[in-house]
C-alpha cells in the first residue's frame, strides 16, 4: 500500500438499504467494491480456531505474504476462505509467492492460493474506503492517521549510544563532565551527546549524535581514571530490534496490535506481549523497522500512544529527555483482630515474623494502634528493570502479604460461667505458655487465647476440656444410679483392647466402671445420662463383634475343645496384643474380633501357633505294641499343650508347634527304629558294580549293624529299620551322583578277542591308575538312545504354532521311546487287562508292586493320574496310569468330562517332572466302552485346551498318540486332522525319504504318466523346512481347498468369468464374489497388483485376486511381477494372521509362462518367506489340476530335486528301496529270475513243501504252532518232530525266528518266522533269515509269500518288503555263501505282482555291440577276469571301486568312575590298547579279481573265524580300456589273526593262478568250438571243462574219451558220437559247433543291414509282391481300414532264435504245420521294444488275460485292430503286426494259465492254447521267441 493511499483510509458507518438485506452481505457488498480481486485461499487449519479470520487478515496484509491492503470476507467457510485485494499487482505478488505458511497455535499451516474458478469482478471507484484493519470493532467516528515513515538517516541503524553500568548513584552533571573528560580533546562538543539516567538499573544512557564519538568513547573508557576508581562499567548498546508501546487503549487486542505494527514492519511471530493493560512489547524481524515506527505518531480508538525503543538487555525502554520519575507509593492501613493485637504487644518474637515477611514485599509496619500502618520501603526503588512493575503492583503485592502473614496467628474465646471463673483460672493459667496469649473478658463471660495458629490449636482442646470438665462437676451434684451387663473375660478384654472402656472413662471420667471376673460381669456406677449412653456403647459394640468359624485340621480343632478357650484366648492373643478371642458354638471354635483384619492377624497367630504334624507307619504291627502304648499315655500324661492321635496307618500331633515338633519325633523315631522297610536304588550295572567294589570304603562303615545292602544287576536294594534305611539311602544317593559313566563303542576286527585276553590287565591298569571299573557289555546292554520309536513313521504329524509336536503313530506302546508312556487302568491301579497288562509285563513285577503300595497311601477316583517309575523293556522312563472313566451313554457328557481329566492331569504330570516327550493311547476305548470316534476327538481337544492354556510355557515338546491298532490310529489321526484344521492327508517327505507304494506296470504308459501316478499315490506330498513352514503339493481342484487364504488369478479387468481358475473359484463361490472384487476396485487394475475379498461360499476365509501378466517370451520383466506376487500374498497372508495358504501353477496356462520358471519362482519365493521365520502362516499349499499332466511332472520334477535330492524323472520317488545293479528280469519255464550281488533271486508258482533247496522258511504265528494255509502244509509234510522241536524253541527267548530240523522234507533245515501285517517286520524278518542261513553257511532258501494269509497284506506290500529285506542282508553282507534264494507263491494270480516288484528293480541290459568272432576272441584272450568280483567291476563300469569287508560287530564297553576325566582317561587308554594291537597288510594282486565264488567265500569264512576284515581296492588303468587294473586285499585285525590270514589268502592266490590258466583255455575253447548233446530233442551245451576235454581228444586224434555229465559216467565216440552211459547204456547224440564258422541263414529277399545294427525296419514299396501280399491279409478282414504304410522288421538275432525254435518244435511233434501267420495289435509306445527284444508275455492281462497268461495273436486283423489292441496314438494313427507263431499243437485255454497243459503222459506241454481247438481265432503264446513279428502295418 502506498503512503498516499494509507493517508487517504477513512472509516465510514455502513447504511442499510432495506430490510432484506443483511449486514454480513452489505458488508461482503461494500468489499467487493473496495477490494475487487479476490482470491481463495485452503489449508488444514482448524475451523473452530479463534479469531481465524483476524489472522489471516495479519498474514495477507503482512511482507511474509508479499501482500498488502486486504479484507476477509464474512465468515470462513470450513477450511477455505476468499481474500480481496485492491489491487491486481498485490493479488499477483501473493499468487507468485512460491510458498504460504502461517503459524496457528502451535501449528504450522500450509496455505494454497488461487484464483477464483470465476472472475468477474471489475474494479470501480467508490466515494468511501474502507479501513484495512478490520480485526476489531470500530465506532461510526472511528479513524486512524497514517503517516509515511520519513527517510532513514545516515546513521539511523548505526550503533550511537552506550550503556555506563555500576554508576553509584552518581548525578547526571556527574556523569555529563565524566563523558566530555573522556571525549577531552576529541572533535565531539559537549552538546553533541544526551544522557538519560536509569537509576532502578544503577545505570545510564549516553546517546552520542555520531557512531563514531560512540567508538572513540568505549575505546578511551577503559585509559580514564575515575572509571577504573569507581569501577564503572561501560559498554556499546545493542541495536535493538523491540518497541513498547505505552498508553494504549485498556484491553486492546493482540491481533489487533499484531495487524497495527506489521504495517511498519515484519514483526516475530508471537511478537506482541501486553505488558500491562496499557502497554506491550513488540518485536520487529529488521531492527530497522524501529526507527521506523517510533518516530511515527500513533493513536488507536483517537486515542494517541507513545511507541519508545526498548531495550531487553535493559529491561526498560528509553524516553529521552521524558523519562518518567519513580515515586514511592501511598501508605495504607488494615485493621487486625484486637486479641492477636495484644499478643503483638506481648510477644515481640511473633511481631519480628510478620515484620519479616512483609519486608520481602518492600514494606514498613507500625502497630500503634489496631489498624496498622503499611508503607512502602525505599529499597522499592532501586530493583532494576522490575522497578517500574514493583510500584506498580506494590499496594496488591503488599495487601495479600499482610494476609497472608496475618493468617499464621489465630484467636479463640471461650465461654466461662461467672462462678466457675474462680476454679477454672489457675487450670487455664497453667496449661497456657509463653508462645500464646491469655485475655480475660471477664465483663463479657469470656476468655480470649491469641497466637501462632499451630500453638492455639495444641492448647484450644485442653482449654474446652478444662472448662467442660470443671462446669460438669459442679452439675454432677444430682446423684448417680447403678446398673450391670453379663460378659465373659475374654469378650470383656476385646471391649478393653478396643478403648472402649478407656474411652468411657475419658468421656465419663466420674463414672466408675468395674469388672468382676468370678460373676463374669460388669458394674456401672454414675449419672444416669451417662450410665444409659455407656451402656448402650458397650452392648452395641458386643453385637458388633464379628465371629467366625476356624478353617484348620480336625486334629487342631480337636485340640482346642480338649482345652479352656479363654486360656486359649489370654496365651495365644491377648497376651501378644491381638485383639481377637475364641469361642465355641457346639462342634465349630469361632474367632471373635472387632475388625476382619483382627480375625486375619488372629487366625495366621493360630495358623502359626498351632499345627499338627503326622506320620505315615508302614509297618502297622509297630502301633500294636505296648510300649508304644506307653509312649503315647506317657505323652499325654505329661506334655498338657498337645494331642495324639492315631488313625489305620497315620500317627497326627497336633497343639502348640513348639511342642509338636518335639512329640512328632520322638513318636517318629520310635517308629523309625522298630520298622523295617527296604529301599531299592536303580543304576547302570557298571555303576552298581563300582559302586560295590570301588567305593566300599565309603558306604560299608555307614551301614555296617544298620542295614543290609544287596547289589544286584541294575539295583542297590538297602533294608533295614526305616530309621537307618532312611540315613543310608542319601549315601548311596551321593554316590551314585558322583559316579562317572559311560559306554564306549569300538568297531575294530578282534577287539572284543583281546580284551577277553588282556582283561585282567586293562581290568587292573584302569583300577589302579584311574581308579575306574571297565566292563565288557552286550549290545542290548548298550544304554544308547534307540532310535526305535524314531524309525516309526508317524502316520501323521502337526506341529503348534508354540512348537508342540503332535503325531499319531502306529506302533506298540511296550516298545515305544518317550520319557513316559500312558496307560489306562481301573481306581484299584491293577494291570490285569489290555494296554496296562501289556505295561506290566514288558516292565515286570516291580510295575504292579507300586501301584499296590500307592493304593494303599491314596484313594484314587476316575479322572484321576499317577507317575510311577518304568523299567524292564520298556523304552520310557516313567509310566503314568490315568483313571479312564466307563462310559456312560445315558451321560455322556460326564464320561467326556472325566477322559478330558485324565488325559489333562497325565499332560501336567508330564509337564511338572520336565518330561519333553509323552506317549498316550486311546484311553477309555477298549474295555471301558468309549466309542472310538468319540474317544479319539476328546483326547485330542483335552490335548489342544492344555496346550492353549499354558500358551507354550511347557517343557513337553513331543505328544505322540499310539496304538497298533490300524482302525484306532485312523481316528486319532482323523480326530488330530479335524482339531487343527488340516483338511487333506500329508505325508511329510524329508531329503532322501521314499514311500514305499506300488507301480503300475508301465511297459507301455508314458514316463511322465509313471512318475505321477508314483508319486500321488497319495492326496498330497509336503516338505517341512528348517524354519518349520511346511510346503505342499497336492492334486485336486483348488476351489475344494479349505486353507484360510485362496489365490486367484485374472486379467486387468477383474472379470472373474475369465480363465480356468477364476470361473472354477465363481462356480464355486458364487456371484458374491464378482461383487465384493468390484467394490475392492472400479475400472482396470495394474498388472501386478493384489485385491483381498472374503470367500463368500468358498471353504477358504480370504481370496486374494492377483493380475498376472502375459508372458513375453523373457522380453520384459514378467518373471520379476510373478515373484513379486507371490511375495505379496505370503506376506499379506502373514499380515492378516493367516495359517495356511494355496497357489495354482500361476501363469502356466493361457498367460503362456514355462513350467519349469513358474515352480522354480515360487518354490524361491515360498523358501524366501521360510527363512523369515513367519508367525502365522505355517503351510504354503500348490494346488495342481489332476489332468494337467506336464505342470504335475514340472513341479514333481523340481521338488524331487530340492526335497528328495534326485530328479524325478530320472528316479521314481516311490521305487522300493534299491542298494545296488540288478540283472535284467529273465524268465525260463516259468521261474522269473534276476541277479544282485551274486546272489540268484526267482519267484516261482509252486509248492513249497517240494523245494530242495538247504533252507524252507515256514511263516506262523508268534508261538510257531500256526497250522493253517502254507503253515499246515509245511508243518504236516514236517511231521510231529518238527512240532515238538518248534514248542521247545519257543519257550524260549527268541527275536521271532527259530531254526529246526527239516524232519520229511527234502530241505536241510526250516526257518519258521513270526509272520506279522506289518510290511517293516517282514523285510527284517526276511532279513534276519538270510544272515541266520548265511551263518550257518547254507547256499540256499525258498520263502513262502509271508503276510499274504491270515496277516491280510497285499501281495504288492509284501514282495516289496521281502525284496527289500534281501537287499538289506546283501548291504550288509555282500560275500556270504548264501547263492540262491526262492519265492515260492502258492497262488498263481499272485505271482504278477512279485514279478513287477523285481522288474521294478532291475537295470535293463546293457547296450551291445555287433562283433566279429575274431573281435571277439581277442577279448577273451584278453580277459583275466571272472567271478562276482569281476562282475563288480564290470558293473563300476571300469572305474575304481572298493568293497568292503564284513561288516564287524561293534564291542560295547561300559567305564565308571569318580570324575569325567578319568572316566576320558579311561577310555583313551582303552582305546589305545585296542589300536596298539591292530595291524594293516596289503595283497595286489590282479588274480584276486578271478577268485571264485567258493575263494570268496573262503575270504569270508577268514573274516569270521580269524577276526580280521578283509577289503577290496580296485584301481582302474586310465586310458587302457580293455586291460585289467590293480586290485588290492587289506587285511586288518590283531597282528598274530592278520598273519594267519595273510597266508591263507597267499595260498589261494597260487590256487587261483592255476586255475585262471586253465579257465582261460576253457574261456578261448568255448569261444572257437561248441560240443553239444540232445536232450528233449534239442540240442545244449557241454559245461566248458567238458568242452575243453572233447576238443582235446579231438584234437590229439583219440578216437573216444569218458567223460562224467550230469552225475554219470559217458563213453564218447569222437567225432560225432554218441556218449553211451557207462551204467544204464543210455545212448546221447552230440554234435560240435565250429563258431568261426557258424552262421544262420536270413530270407533272401531281405535288405541288408548295417555292420553295427542289430534290427531295422524297412518301408515296402506298394508295388511290391511283398507289400500286396500283407495287404490281402490285412484287408480280408479289414476291408474298410486305410493302410498308411507297411515295414518289415529284420531282427537278424530274433530270426535266428525263432528258426531253431521251430526246427526243434518240427522234430519234437513229428510234423511241419507249426506255424501261423497271425496278427497282434499293439501301440505305439512298445514298437521299438518288441522290434528289438520280440515280445514279452509278462504283461498278459494288460488288456484281457481269458485263455492264460501268453501273448495273444489273432488270425483275424479285424479282432486286432479294435483300439483296444491297436491302440491309437495322438494322430490317431494304429498299429499292428503281421507274425509269424509257432502254434505247434494246441488245446483250449483257461485263464490263470501261466504254461500250456500237458498233452500225453509222458508229461510232454502243448505248444500254445487256443479259443476254440476246432477253429481257432485266437492263439496264446507262452513262449517270447515262439513268434517273430514280421511285418508292421500303419492304418487309421
Amino acid at each position: 500500500m502506498t503512503a498516499s493511499a494509507r493517508k487517504s483510509k477513512v472509516k465510514v458507518k455502513p447504511t442499510l438499504g432495506s430490510t432484506n438485506t443483511s449486514v454480513t452481505d452489505l458488508q461482503d457488498r461494500r468489499m467487493a467494491g473496495e477490494f475487487p480481486y479476490a482470491l481463495c485461499v485452503e489449508g488444514q487449519w482448524d475451523p473452530n480456531t479463534p479469531k481465524l479470520k483476524n489472522k489471516l487478515i495479519i498474514y495477507f496484509q503482512s511482507k511474509k505474504s508479499d501482500g498488502g491492503d486486504c479484507e476477509v470476507e464474512s465468515g470462513v467457510d470450513g477450511q477455505t476462505a476468499t481474500v480481496r485485494f485492491k489491487t491486481e499487482e498485490v493479488r499477483q505478488r501473493v499468487l507468485n509467492k512460491q510458498t504460504h505458511e502461517l503459524k496457528i497455535g502451535q501449528k504450522t499451516v500450509k496455505i494454497i492460493a488461487s484464483l477464483p474458478s470465476s472472475d468477474a469482478s471489475v474494479p470501480h471507484e467508490s466515494t468511501s474506503s474502507v479501513s484495512s484493519i478490520t480485526g476489531e470493532p470500530h465506532s461510526d467516528e472511528e479513524e486512524e492517521e497514517n503517516v509515511e515513515p520519513p527517510e532513514k538517516k545516515e546513521e539511523a541503524t548505526t550503533h550511537r549510544s552506550a550503556v555506563i553500568e555500576n554508576i553509584q548513584n552518581s548525578g547526571q552533571e556527574f556523569l555529563t563532565m565524566l563523558v566530555e573528560n573522556v571525549l577531552k580533546g576529541s572533535s565531539a562538543e559537549s552538546n553533541d551527546f544526551s544522557i538519560e539516567m536509569i537509576p532502578e538499573s544503577n545505570c545510564a544512557v549516553v546517546t552520542f549524535s555520531y557512531s563514531k564519538d560512540a567508538k572513540n568513547f568505549i575505546i578511551s573508557c577503559p585509559s580514564n581514571g575515575i572509571i577504573k576508581r569507581k569501577n564503572i562499567k561501560v559498554r556499546l548498546l545493542e541495536m535493538t530490534s523491540t518497541v513498547k508501546a505505552e498508553g494504549l487503549p485498556p484491553n486492546t487486542n493482540l491481533d489487533y496490535l499484531m495487524l497495527y505494527f506489521e504495517k511498519f514492519g515484519e514483526v516475530e511471530d508471537d511478537g506482541v506481549t501486553m505488558e500491562t493493560d496499557v502497554s506491550a512489547i513488540i518485536t520487529f524481524k529488521n531492527p530497522e523497522d524501529v526507527l521506523t515506527v517510533i518516530n511515527h505518531q500513533h493513536q488507536i480508538k483517537k486515542q494517541p500512544f507513545r511507541v519508545l525503543p526498548y531495550y531487553k538487555t535493559l529491561q526498560t525502554a528509553l524516553y529521552g529527555k521524558d523519562r518518567p520519575t519513580l515515586r514511592l507509593p501511598e501508605e495504607f492501613a488494615e485493621k487486625i483482630d484486637k486479641t492477636i493485637w495484644h499478643h503483638f504487644k506481648e510477644n515481640q518474637k511473633s511481631l519480628d515474623l510478620v515484620t519479616q515477611a512483609m519486608s520481602s514485599h518492600f514494606c514498613e509496619m507500625d502497630f500503634q494502634s489496631l489498624a496498622v500502618k503499611i508503607s512502602p520501603s525505599s529499597s522499592l526503588l532501586n530493583r532494576g528493570g522490575q522497578t517500574r512493575k514493583l510500584i506498580q503492583t506494590w499496594t496488591e503485592n503488599a495487601l495479600s502479604g499482610f494476609s497472608a502473614a496475618m493468617s499464621n496467628f489465630k484467636s479463640i474465646e471461650l465461654n466461662i460461667q461467672k462462678d466457675a471463673w474462680t476454679e477454672i483460672q489457675p487450670e487455664i493459667q497453667n496449661a497456657v505458655g509463653e508462645a500464646v496469649t491469655l485475655v480475660p473478658y471477664t465483663d463479657e463471660g469470656t476468655v480470649a487465647v491469641a497466637g501462632l495458629k499451630e500453638d492455639v490449636d495444641g492448647i484450644e482442646g485442653i482449654l474446652r476440656e478444662i472448662v467442660q470438665r470443671v462446669t460438669q462437676r459442679i452439675q454432677r451434684e444430682k446423684g448417680s444410679e447403678t446398673d450391670e451387663i453379663n460378659m465373659t473375660p475374654s469378650i470383656y478384654k476385646l471391649l478393653l483392647c478396643d478403648g472402649l472402656e478407656q474411652q468411657t472413662r475419658d468421656k465419663f471420667p466420674e463414672m466408675d466402671i468395674t469388672y468382676h471376673a468370678h460373676s463374669q460381669k460388669l458394674t456401672l456406677y454414675g449419672l444416669k445420662d451417662e450410665m444409659l449412653e455407656t451402656k448402650n456403647k458397650i452392648l452395641e459394640a458386643v453385637l458388633n463383634l464379628i465371629r467366625k468359624p476356624i478353617e484348620l485340621h480336625q486334629s487342631v480343632l480337636d485340640f482346642l475343645h480338649k482345652n479352656d478357650l479363654e486360656e486359649m484366648s489370654k496365651g495365644l492373643f491377648f497376651n501378644n496384643g491381638i485383639n481377637v478371642a475364641l469361642e465355641s458354638n457346639g462342634t465349630r471354635v469361632l474367632l471373635v474380633g472387632k475388625t476382619d483384619n483382627d480375625l486375619d492377624v488372629g487366625e495366621k497367630k493360630l495358623q502359626t501357633d498351632l499345627g499338627h504334624l503326622s506320620f505315615n507307619v508302614e509297618d502297622l504291627s509297630v502301633l500294636t505294641r505296648s510300649d508304644w502304648q506307653d509312649l503315647v499315655s506317657h505323652i499325654k500324661n505329661n506334655v498338657k499343650n498337645v494331642t495324639v492321635q492315631t488313625f489305620i496307618n497315620q500317627v497326627v500331633v497336633s497343639g502348640f508347634v513348639e511342642s509338636i515338633k518335639d512329640v512328632e519325633q520322638e513318636l517318629n523315631d520310635f517308629v523309625q527304629k522298630n520298622s523295617h522297610i527296604e529301599k531299592t536304588l536303580k543304576a547302570h550295572k557298571t555303576v552298581v558294580t563300582f559302586i560295590k567294589d570301588h567305593k566300599k570304603q565309603d558306604w560299608l562303615e555307614e551301614v555296617k549293624g544298620k542295614v543290609n545292602v544287596d547289589f544286584k544287576d541294575e539295583t542297590i536294594m538297602i533294608s533295614g529299620p526305616k530309621l537307618y534305611v532312611s540315613e543310608c539311602v542319601p549315601v548311596f544317593e551321593d554316590l551314585l551322583t558322583s559316579a562317572h559313566h559311560c559306554t564306549m563303542k569300538i568297531v575294530k576286527p578282534g577287539a572284543k578277542k583281546f580284551f577277553k585276553e588282556k582283561e585282567s590287565v586293562c581290568v587292573t591298569v584302569a583300577k589302579t591308575n584311574m581308579n575306574c571299573l571297565i566292563q565288557l557289555i552286550d549290545e542290548y546292554d548298550h544304554p544308547h538312545d534307540t532310535v526305535q520309536s524314531q524309525l516309526i513313521k508317524p502316520a501323521y504329524q502337526y506341529k503348534s504354532h508354540e512348537g508342540i509336536e503332535i503325531t499319531v503313530n502306529n506302533a506298540d506302546m511296550c516298545s515305544f521311546q518317550a520319557d513316559a508312556v500312558v496307560g489306562a487302568c481301573k481306581e484299584t491301579l491293577l494291570l490285569d487287562g489290555g494296554l496296562a497288562k501289556a505295561l506290566s509285563n514288558a516292565a515286570g513285577p516291580k510295575l504292579q508292586n507300586a501301584c499296590d503300595k500307592l493304593v494303599k497311601r491314596r484313594k484314587l477316583t476316575t479322572g484321576d493320574a499317577v507317575l510311577l517309575d518304568a523299567g524292564g523293556r520298556l523304552r520310557c522312563k516313567h509310566v503314568i496310569l490315568a483313571i479312564g472313566p466307563q462310559y456312560n451313554a445315558s451321560n455322556p457328557q460326564e464320561s467326556e468330562k472325566l477322559l478330558k481329566k485324565a488325559v489333562k492331569k497325565s499332560l501336567n504330570l508330564a509337564d511338572q517332572e520336565s518330561f519333553q516327550s509323552l506317549a498316550i493311547p486311546a484311553i477309555s476305548s477298549g474295555v471301558f466302552g468309549f466309542p472310538l470316534d468319540l474317544c479319539a476327538c476328546t483326547i485330542v481337544k483335552a490335548i489342544k485346551e492344555f496346550c492353549d492354556f499354558v500358551e507354550g510355557d511347557i517343557a513337553l515338546r513331543k505328544i505322540h498318540l499310539v496304538d497298533n491298532n490300524d482302525k484306532t490310529v485312523q481316528a486319532l489321526e482323523a480326530a488330530v486332522k479335524k482339531m487343527y484344521g488340516v483338511s487333506s492327508p500329508t505325508q511329510i517327505i524329508t531329503a532322501g525319504s521314499s514311500s514305499s507304494s506300488q507301480q503300475q506296470n508301465q511297459a507301455s504308459s508314458s514316463p511322465s504318466q509313471q512318475q505321477i501316478t508314483a508319486l500321488f499315490q497319495g492326496a498330497s506330498q509336503s516338505f517341512q523346512t528348517k524354519e518349520g513352514l511346511t510346503i505342499t503339493l497336492m492334486k485336486g481342484n483348488i476351489e475344494d481347498t479349505t486353507m484360510d487364504v485362496v489365490v486367484n488369478t485374472l486379467n486387468s479387468d477383474l472379470n472373474l468369468g475369465v480363465g480356468a481358475i477364476s470361473i472354477a473359484l465363481l462356480k464355486a463361490a458364487g456371484p458374491q464374489l464378482q461383487v465384493l472384487l468390484n467394490q475392492q476396485v472400479t475400472g482396470s487394475a495394474n498388472v501386478g497388483a493384489v485385491f483381498e475379498t472374503a470367500g463368500a461360499n468358498l471353504k477358504n476365509k480370504l481370496v486374494f485376486h492377483a493380475v498376472v501378466p502375459h508372458w513375453n517370451q523373457g522380453q520384459g520383466n514378467e518373471q520379476k511381477m510373478l515373484e513379486d506376487i507371490v511375495d505379496k500374498c505370503l506376506g499379506q497372508a502373514e499380515q492378516r494372521q493367516q495359517s495356511s495358504i494355496v497357489f495354482s501353477a500361476i501363469g502356466t496356462g493361457n498367460l503362456g509362462f514355462p513350467k519349469p520358471l513358474v515352480v522354480c519362482t515360487m518354490l524361491d519365493s515360498a523358501f524366501k518367506f521360510s527363512s523369515k521365520s513367519s508367525k502365522h502362516v505355517k503351510e504354503v499349499v500348490f494346488a495342481l489340476h489332476p489332468k494337467d499332466t506336464q505342470t504335475i511332472q514340472a513341479f514333481t520334477d523340481e521338488f524331487s530335486k530340492r526335497f528328495m535330492g534326485q530328479s524325478a524323472s530320472a528316479s521314481n520317488p516311490t521305487q522300493p528301496q534299491s542298494t545296488g545293479p540288478f540283472s535284467k528280469v529273465t524268465t525260463k519255464s516259468g521261474i522269473h529270475e534276476i541277479t544282485v550281488g551274486g546272489i540268484t533271486l526267482q519267484v516261482l508258482n509252486g509248492d513249497i513243501t517240494t523245494e530242495k533247496t538247504d533252507v524252507i522258511v515256514n511263516s506262523s504265528n508268534k508261538e510257531f504252532t500256526l497250522k493253517s494255509g502254507v503253515s499246515k502244509a509245511i508243518m504236516e509234510k514236517a511231521g510231529p518232530n518238527v512240532e515238538a522241536e518248534c514248542q521247545q524253541l519257543a519257550a524260549k527267548t527268541n527275536s521271532g525266528l527259530i531254526m529246526t530240523e527239516a524232519g520229511n522234507l527234502q530241505c536241510k533245515k526250516i526257518i519258521h518266522i513270526s509272520a506279522q501285517s506289518n510290511a517293516v517286520m517282514i523285510q527284517k524278518h526276511v532279513k534276519k533269515a538270510l544272515e541266520m542261513c548265511a551263518k550257518e553257511k547254507l547256499t540256499s532258501i525258498s520263502f513262502p509269500a509271508i503276510g499274504t494269509g491270515q496277516a491280510g497284506l497285499s501281495p504288492g506290500q509284501v514282495a516289496d518288503s521281502m525284496m527289500d529285506g534281501v537287499l538289506d542282508m546283501i548291504g550288509k553282507t555282500p560275500q556270504s555263501t548264501l547263492k540262491l534264494i526262492r519265492l515260492v507263491v502258492f497262488q498263481a494270480p499272485m505271482l504278477p505282482e512279485f514279478l513287477k516288484s523285481m522288474q521294478n528293480r532291475e537295470t535293463g541290459p546293457a547296450k551291445q555291440e555287433k562283433e566279429s568272432t575274431w573281435s571277439k576272441i581277442k577279448t577273451y584272450a584278453k580277459s583275466l577276469f571272472s567271478g562276482s568280483w569281476e562282475k563288480e567291476m564290470k558293473q563300476h563300469g571300469g572305474k575304481d571301486f572298493v568293497i568292503e569287508g564284513v561288516q564287524v560287530d561293534p564291542v560295547f564297553f561300559s567305564i565308571c568312575g569318580p570324575s569325567q576325566a578319568e572316566v576320558d582317561k579311561t577310555k583313551c587308554f582303552l582305546e589305545d590298547m585296542i589300536t596298539q594291537e591292530q595291524v594293516f597288510q596289503s595283497i595286489t594282486d590282479t588274480t584276486i579279481l578271478t577268485f571264485s565264488d567258493k575263494d570268496q567265500q573262503r575270504i569270508q569264512d577268514l573274516q569270521s573265524t580269524m577276526n580280521v576284515t578283509i577289503r577290496l581296492d580296485y584301481k582302474a588303468h586310465k586310458g587302457s580300456e580293455g586291460t585289467s587294473g590293480q586290485a588290492t586285499l587289506t587285511v586288518q585285525g590283531l597282528s598274530r589273526d592278520v598273519l594267519k590270514a595273510t597266508q591263507e589268502i597267499q595260498e589261494i592266490l597260487k590256487t587261483a593262478k592255476e586255475d585262471e590258466m586253465l579257465k582261460r583255455e576253457m574261456d578261448y575253447t568255448s569261444e572257437l568250438v561248441d560240443w553239444q548233446y540232445e536232450q528233449g530233442g534239442q540240442y545244449k551245451s557241454f559245461d566248458q571243462r567238458t568242452n575243453l576235454e572233447l576238443e582235446k581228444a579231438l584234437s590229439s586224434q583219440s578216437p573216444n574219451i569218458r567223460i562224467s555229465f550230469q552225475g554219470q559216467a559217458y563213453q564218447v565216440k569222437l567225432p560225432e558220437g554218441p556218449a553211451v552211459s557207462t551204467t544204464g547204456g543210455n545212448k546221447m547224440n552230440i554234435q560240435r559247433i565250429d563258431r568261426l564258422k557258424a552262421t544262420e541263414s536270413i530270407p533272401q529277399h531281405w535288405d541288408a543291414l548295417a555292420p553295427n545294427e542289430l534290427y531295422q525296419k524297412f518301408n515296402l514299396q506298394p508295388t511290391s509282391t511283398e507289400y500286396t501280399d500283407v495287404l490281402g491279409r490285412f484287408q480280408a478282414t479289414c476291408p474298410n481300414n486305410k493302410v498308411l504304410k507297411i515295414e518289415r522288421i529284420q531282427n537278424p538275432g530274433m530270426w535266428k532264435n525263432y528258426q531253431n525254435n521251430k526246427s526243434v518244435m518240427e522234430k519234437k511233434n513229428g510234423h511241419q504245420n507249426n506255424e501261423n501267420r497271425l496278427f497282434h495289435g499293439t501301440s505305439e509306445q512298445t514298437i521299438n521294444h518288441i522290434n528289438k527284444s520280440g515280445f514279452n508275455r509278462s504283461y498278459a492281462g494288460k488288456n484281457a488275460a481269458a485263455y492264460g497268461n501268453g501273448t495273444y495273436f489273432a488270425r483275424n486283423a479285424s479282432y486286432s485292430s479294435s483300439n483296444t489292441y491297436s491302440v491309437p496314438n495322438a494322430q490317431g494313427q494304429k498299429h499292428m503286426y503281421l507274425c509269424r507263431v509257432l502254434s505247434g499243437d494246441y488245446t483250449k485255454g483257461v485263464g490263470g494259465m501261466i504254461v500250456p497243459p500237458a498233452k500225453n503222459v509222458n508229461c510232454d506241454l502243448f505248444d500254445t492254447v487256443v479259443d476254440n481247438p476246432a477253429a481257432p481265432t485266437i492263439f496264446v503264446v507262452f513262449r517270447d521267441d515262439n513268434a517273430y513279428p514280421e511285418y508292421l502295418i500303419t492304418f487309421t
